[in-house]
């Protein structure tokens, strides 16, 4: 069972390791764990304040799981929008998010949405938090999320 899995931007040579929580929400965790490595290009999140995503390939629909609109640094999540569920949605999306900063509150325009955390950033973070914050600025940037033994 994956335990742990690294989040990286190679471009910056940065990266951070975070521990799956397989006790709060294990149906999120194996469906993740068993789409690893992903790769794609991951973007700030306009609504949410200090929050990043990377859209899945794949729309996966998992059932709410330790769902919260409630967040914390380090805190990363799981969610799915069907089309037309929220302004500007026009299309069925899968992400992963990850929050970095004491700002994040994932959200849309319409106001809070609930995501399934599913895991937490446990090491080093602090260069890998300081390229997500400048991704406002920067845009998008190439993101890889892989199994750590």
């Amino acid at each position: 069972m994956t335990r742990r899995f690294k989040l990286s931007f190679p471009d910056e040579q940065v990266s951070a390791v975070a521990e799956l929580l397989w006790d709060e929400a294990p149906q999120t965790c194996e469906s993740i764990a068993g789409l690893m490595p992903l790769f794609g290009r991951t973007h700030h999140a306009i609504y949410s304040g200090s929050e990043c995503v990377l859209l899945l390939d794949a729309v996966l629909r998992l059932e709410k799981e330790n769902a919260t609109s409630t967040v914390s640094r380090g805190d990363i999540g799981f969610a799915w929008m069907a089309a037309g569920s929220s302004y500007g949605v026009r299309n069925d999306f899968a992400e992963i998010c990850w929050f970095y900063d004491l700002d994040a509150a994932p959200r849309m325009w319409e106001g809070p949405v609930t995501v399934n955390l599913f895991a937490r950033i446990v090491e080093p973070a602090d260069e890998f938090y300081a390229v997500c914050h400048r991704m406002r600025r920067e845009g998008t940037k190439l993101m890889g999320i892989e199994v750590t033994p």
